[in-house]
């Protein structure tokens, strides 16, 4: 780098001047700073915008919180400083630094710049390192990876349900025996043995609600586990149970059978009785239930619910459980059929594939749905599959267990959006 003389420097000659041209002409002593900190840091716009970056003087580091776009590296591989403000003045490699030259910050992450502040008195010293970060992944593409090429050893060949309790995947192809791994492994499976489940349960119907996961039988009968393998009846709501449609914060929600007619149904927070709602309309779907609760901007907790369809895929929603409605949308941009629909709310969105498994389909609103762009595809092994079960954990990762069948085995994938695996000061985005 060429040596120059910065404008930080002059700053400081002029201050020395006008603290003289105060004192008596017969003063000699001249006072400078003792400073040897960076006041502010800048470069230049980034695709227009600013980039803000934090001086960290207790570790003597400056970076930038929001990283860069991905693509960043080919304009900071020549940008300017726009800001560097001192009271004294700065070397890099016991070279006086120079603002006015294009630097190459695309590889600061790997290896940080290198500044050294001089207080103006020539007294002190402080060495800064400084990081430009960006994204080396770019944040809306869903990238997927195996974790195992077979996690029940072969033994999952149908039909399947997965749940996620105490951050562990729970994956059942029959009442007897389940296949468990922590959600932060995904590549050892264990086997369990099941006990206590009936041998009428629908398995579809498993889900969580609080602690427990829960499922219905055939007989309307309601059962409960709270490790995964132990079952028993839950009496309270036991005898009369259609379907488990969602588990909202407070209560379960169903569909349960009285005077001879389907009534939309929650539970109270105890899980002791039910309170029925409207009269269940012929359309709404009632088994390969697939359901997502999630809280609205506006904090309205929501559920979407898609279940077996032969025509089109139609998501119902509703914001209690005692009354739900349809997102009934034109055949053009609504859902394929799907025999056994997966749906979840993620990254802001709706989500859903099934059928073929040729295709993500994404919505805004759970009303007009189109296939995904080409950031968030499916895996094209996915293509022509049939029975998995899906679920989303803590971490924002979707998890999709497959059964084995001819030319394939039970494999099992992980995927996410980039971003929502992105830390910023210790929190997921």
């Amino acid at each position: 780098m060429k040596i120059k003389f910065l404008s930080v420097i002059l700053c400081s000659f002029a201050t020395a001047i006008i603290v003289s041209s105060c004192l008596s002409s017969d003063e000699k002593n001249i006072e400078y700073s003792s400073d040897d900190t960076i006041h502010a840091f800048a470069i230049d716009t980034i695709y227009g915008e600013n980039y803000a970056f934090t001086i960290d003087n207790a570790n003597n580091k400056i970076y930038n919180v929001d990283s860069l776009p991905v693509s960043s590296d080919t304009i900071i591989n020549k940008v300017l400083i726009k800001t560097l403000t001192v009271s004294g003045y700065v070397t890099s490699a016991d070279t006086l630094f120079n603002v006015a030259d294009s630097l190459d910050l695309s590889k600061t992450m790997e290896k940080p710049l290198e500044l050294t502040v001089h207080s103006a008195d020539g007294k002190y010293t402080r060495k800064y390192s400084v990081e430009v970060r960006r994204h080396k992944q770019d944040p809306d593409s869903l990238n997927w990876n195996k974790m195992t090429d077979s996690f029940s050893a072969g033994e999952i060949t149908g039909t399947q349900k997965s749940v996620v309790l105490n951050n562990r995947i729970w994956t059942y192809g029959s009442y007897s025996v389940a296949f468990s791994a922590s959600v932060n492994d995904g590549k050892s499976w264990t086997k369990s043995a099941v006990t206590g489940l009936p041998a009428d349960t629908k398995m579809h119907s498993l889900m969580v609600f609080g602690s427990k996961i829960f499922a219905a039988t055939q007989s309307g009968k309601l059962f409960y586990s709270e490790n995964g393998t132990s079952w028993s009846e839950w009496t309270a709501l036991s005898g009369h149970v259609v379907a488990l449609t969602a588990a909202f914060p407070n209560s379960l929600a169903a569909v349960v059978e009285a005077n001879g007619k389907n009534l939309f149904a929650i539970s109270d927070n105890a899980l002791t009785s039910w309170q029925t709602g409207v009269e269940v309309p012929a359309a709404f779907p009632l088994e390969n239930i697939s359901t997502t609760v999630f809280t609205s901007r506006t904090q309205m907790t929501t559920a979407f619910i898609a279940g077996k369809s032969t025509t089109k895929t139609t998501p119902w929603f509703s914001f209690d459980g005692l009354e739900w409605s349809d997102s009934e949308t034109t055949s053009s941009y609504a859902l394929p059929a799907m025999t056994s629909p997966h749906i979840m709310r993620y990254s802001n969105k709706f989500y859903a594939f099934g059928g073929d498994f040729s295709a993500l389909y994404v919505s805004e609103e759970g009303i007009v749905w189109k296939p995904a762009e080409t950031k968030t595809l499916l895996p094209s092994q996915f293509k022509g599959r049939q029975n998995c079960s899906a679920v989303v954990d803590a971490n924002n990762y979707i998890w999709i267990m497959w059964s084995k069948t001819a030319g394939a085995t039970d494999e099992v994938w992980r995927g996410r959006i980039n971003k929502l695996g992105f830390i910023i000061n210790n929190d997921r985005i």
